[in-house]
């Protein structure tokens, strides 16, 4: 019984299942065209294209030898003629191609061939009304422009075909050789042109909508298989960010990254920390050049070496020149670059040694004086972009209740939607005002700031903040 209703069903299940094996025949037929070098490096929808011409030019070619032995058949040599020499036209462009690859000569013959058959026709006939209509299917050269041709190179079709249908309603009411058809034959006309015509427009427009939605379907399995990945590349450099704040004693120390893509480039890090109650602490903030996935990488790359090279004994300057040669040797030839603050805080000894590398200068505030100082660098160039830049490491004593920021230019420079920068002063005024609060909560007020004065404009810049307080 299920046998029986499978082989005798009808209706859209089976339609779609016939225009599925005919697409299907489309492509396997792409396929095995000659395997020519004009051919052979053509996209696979280049490659149906070429077929579907191929395959209607045939189907034409045929048609009008039918076409015109129906005419003559009729008594009407110069209709008949018409559609013959269509025929003898595209047979001629059909075996150059086969025999040439030429797509251009095959694809625009048949689009001036299928526009001016129509007209030839029914100016022949004597009008719209005793052709039947034949005018109608000068529309699928415009149509065909644009499925075979491009957008921009269908626009000159489809204003030469309604500059003939102007001129054809100027003489379309005159009977050029008084070869009028017989009303049965004109009937007949009319549905068969007027009806192939629409078949042909709809299948085509059934066929690009299909391949759209096709095309939107792996678009859209592609763009979660991206969002995958950043959302696991995401995971692993958030990984790569310290998990907690160090603990030093006399020092409270706060630092987050925030990123305007899943990564970034920022980069900040709490090195050795108070190894044997030293009360050292190297840290350092990083900015690599733009942001997304190639800045990711290369911020990955520097904290291993940074790492590295800090577990040695050895000056600042030391440190930050042998970074400088590594990325340069790695990225020098990107043009890709990256900027450094690196501080050693000794508290119990109350100095600090800091270098800067063409980083954001960072600020020392001290709430006794009610002052800030800029710890700039002095010309010292980013990291990456010179093999043997040199770099000079500086020294400053810090006191009892100064608090240091360490930044990046995407906290100074982020935007509101009138595209005012949040700046340096409005900076410095969070920090006066929250001077007796925690390293952890000034940080906070910063970011609850950015947030409330961004006004939901997305970041175009990453930021990072470390907050460092030196405690009685």
């Amino acid at each position: 019984m299920n046998a029986k209703k499978g082989h005798g069903a009808t209706g859209p299940g089976k339609l779609n299942s016939y225009l599925g094996k005919f697409t299907s025949r489309l492509y396997s037929w792409a396929n095995c065209l000659p395997n020519d070098s004009r051919l052979s490096s053509d996209m696979e929808e280049q490659r149906l294209r070429k077929a579907v011409l191929l395959l209607l030019a045939c189907i034409y070619t045929v048609l009008g030898m039918l076409w015109g032995g129906a005419y003559l058949a009729l008594g009407l040599p110069l209709s008949g003629s018409i559609p013959l020499a269509y025929s003898v036209l595209s047979g001629a462009a059909l075996i150059y191609f086969l025999r040439s690859k030429h797509y251009g000569i095959l694809c625009y013959s048949q689009l001036i061939l299928i526009l001016l058959l129509p007209f030839f026709l029914q100016w022949s006939l004597g009008g719209f009304a005793v052709s039947g209509a034949v005018i109608i299917w000068a529309i699928l050269s415009p149509i065909g422009a644009l499925m075979f041709a491009g957008t921009m190179r269908s626009v000159p079709w489809f204003i030469a075909y309604v500059l003939l249908v102007l001129l054809s309603g100027f003489i379309g009411g005159r009977d050029v050789l008084h070869a009028a058809l017989p009303p049965a034959v004109s009937a007949i006309s009319f549905v068969m042109n007027i009806g192939g015509v629409s078949a042909i427009v709809f299948f085509l427009l059934r066929y690009f909508v299909k391949e759209r939605e096709r095309a939107m379907a792996a678009l859209d399995k592609e763009h979660r298989r991206v969002r995958h990945s950043l959302s696991l590349a995401m995971e692993v450099q958030q990984s790569l960010l310290p998990k907690v704040n160090p603990t030093v004693k006399n020092l409270d120390i706060a630092g987050r990254s925030v990123y305007c893509d899943e990564t970034g480039g920022d980069y900040y890090d709490f090195l050795g920390g108070d190894l044997h109650g030293q009360h050292k602490i190297k840290v350092v903030v990083g900015d690599v050049s733009d942001h997304g996935i190639p800045s990711a990488l290369l911020m990955a790359t520097a904290r291993a070496i940074i790492r590295e090279l800090s577990s040695r004994l050895g000056s600042i300057t030391e440190i930050a020149s042998d970074v400088n040669r590594q990325l340069f040797r790695d990225v020098g030839d990107s043009g890709r670059f990256m900027t450094m603050f690196y501080a050693e805080i000794d508290s119990r000894n109350q100095r600090m040694h800091w270098l800067n590398a063409g980083h954001e200068p960072a600020l020392v505030y001290d709430p006794g004086t009610d002052s800030f100082e800029n710890l700039s660098g002095g010309g010292s160039l980013p990291l990456g972009i010179l093999e043997e830049a040199g770099y000079t490491q500086k020294k400053r004593d810090i006191a009892s209740g100064q608090i240091i920021i360490l930044l990046t230019d995407g906290i100074r420079e982020a935007r509101n939607r009138h595209g005012e920068m949040f700046g340096k002063e409005a900076l410095e005024n969070i920090i006066r005002q929250n001077a007796s609060a925690s390293s952890t909560k000034i940080l906070q007020t910063v970011f609850t700031a950015l947030d409330l004065f961004r006004q939901g404009v997305k970041p175009e810049d990453d930021m990072t903040l470390m907050v460092i307080k030196v405690l009685p």
